[in-house]
C-alpha cells in the first residue's frame, strides 16, 4: 500500500493485530490481502470510521474522506505544512484566523476548498461551517495564498453574544447546612433541609419556583427571592447533588449562566453582539422587541 510501503502493515501487525483494531461491523467485507493495511490506517487515527461503526470497505471512498486521511498521513512526515489558529470574531465577510503565536492573519477562503468540522470526537465533512469567533482551527494556505482545507473545531464557549464574558457561567457549592443558613428567613419551619427542588420555570428557563423539603415539612420560595436568598448570581441555574454512602443529600452545586435579574438588556451580551457587527439599533431590537427608535428632538 503507498502509505505504508508494500508490506510493513503485514510485517508488524499479526494476525491477533489484525483483527484487534479492525472493531468495525462490516470488517468481514474488507478483501484479505488489505486487512493489515486498513487495520494500522485505524489504529493509527488515519482513516475514520463511519459513525454507525462501519468502513464500507467495498464502496467508493469520498473525495472528502480521501483527503481527510492523505492529509492526516501527510502531516504526520511533515510533507503538508498544515497550520493551526484560533478563529477571530470578524465584521467583514473575511476570515480572520489567529497563529499559534499571537498574529492576527486575515485570509481568503478558496471556493473550491475543502471543509470539515469536528463533531463529538469525529471530524465529518461538510458543505460549510459557521464560524463566531474561537473555534481550533486546521488549515492549509495553497500557493495563491487561499486557505483550501480548513479543519474547524466547535469553540468551548458556544456561539452566544455574552461568550466573551468570563462570569458567563459560573458554578457555586453549598453544603446542606449553608443551604439552609441562607434560606432560613425565607423558609422557616421545615425542619431540618433534606433537599431542594426546582418546581416551575418561567420562560426564559429561569427558576421562578423553588421548593425548600425538610424533615418537618415543605416551603416554597418565588421569583427573585430565590437568587438572594441563596446568593447566587443568576436565576438560570440547574441543581446537581451530593450524596453520602446512605444515599442522604449531604450538599448542593449549582450550575448556572449570567449575573443579574435577568430582566432587560445583557450588557456583556450587547459587548458581544457589537464584537460581531451590529448596530446600536440591532442590538436594541435584539433585546426589545416590537419597538421602533425615533429622534424626539
Amino acid at each position: 500500500m503507498a502509505a505504508f510501503g508494500e508490506s510493513r502493515a503485514s510485517t508488524l501487525l499479526n494476525d491477533a493485530d489484525v483483527e484487534y483494531f479492525l472493531a468495525v461491523r462490516d470488517a468481514v467485507d474488507i478483501l484479505p490481502a488489505n486487512r493489515a493495511d486498513v487495520a494500522m490506517l485505524i489504529r493509527d487515527g488515519y482513516l475514520a470510521v463511519l459513525p454507525d461503526a462501519t468502513l464500507h470497505p467495498r464502496e467508493p471512498l469520498s473525495r472528502a474522506r480521501a483527503l481527510h486521511s492523505l492529509a492526516r498521513l501527510l502531516e504526520a512526515r511533515s510533507l503538508l505544512q498544515l497550520q493551526k489558529g484560533t478563529a477571530r470574531p470578524t465584521t467583514q465577510d473575511s476570515l480572520i484566523l489567529r497563529s499559534t503565536k499571537g498574529k492576527d492573519q486575515p485570509v481568503k477562503v478558496a471556493a473550491d476548498s475543502f471543509l470539515f468540522r469536528q463533531i463529538g470526537e469525529t471530524v465529518y465533512p461538510v458543505r460549510s461551517v459557521a464560524l463566531v469567533g474561537g473555534e481550533p482551527v486546521v488549515f492549509h494556505v495553497n500557493a495563491a495564498g487561499e486557505v483550501d482545507y480548513l479543519e474547524v473545531r466547535p469553540a468551548p464557549n458556544g456561539a452566544a453574544a455574552d461568550r466573551f464574558s468570563p462570569f458567563s457561567n459560573w458554578t457555586t457549592e453549598l453544603s446542606l447546612g449553608q443551604a439552609q443558613a441562607r434560606l432560613g428567613r425565607f423558609a422557616s419551619g421545615v425542619g431540618s433541609l433534606t433537599d431542594l427542588r426546582v418546581i416551575v420555570r418561567g420562560r426564559s428557563g429561569r427558576v421562578t419556583d423553588l421548593e425548600v423539603v425538610g424533615t418537618d415539612g415543605r416551603r416554597q420560595v418565588l421569583g427573585g427571592r430565590i437568587r438572594s436568598a441563596l446568593g447566587l448570581r443568576e436565576q438560570l441555574f440547574v441543581i446537581e447533588r451530593k450524596y453520602d454512602e446512605t444515599g442522604r443529600v449531604t450538599g448542593f452545586t449549582f450550575l448556572g449562566r449570567g449575573w443579574g435579574h435577568g430582566v432587560g438588556m445583557c450588557q456583556v451580551g450587547a459587548y458581544g453582539l457589537a464584537r460581531q457587527g451590529f448596530t446600536y439599533e440591532q442590538i436594541l431590537k435584539a433585546y426589545y422587541t416590537g419597538i421602533e427608535l425615533t429622534r424626539m428632538y
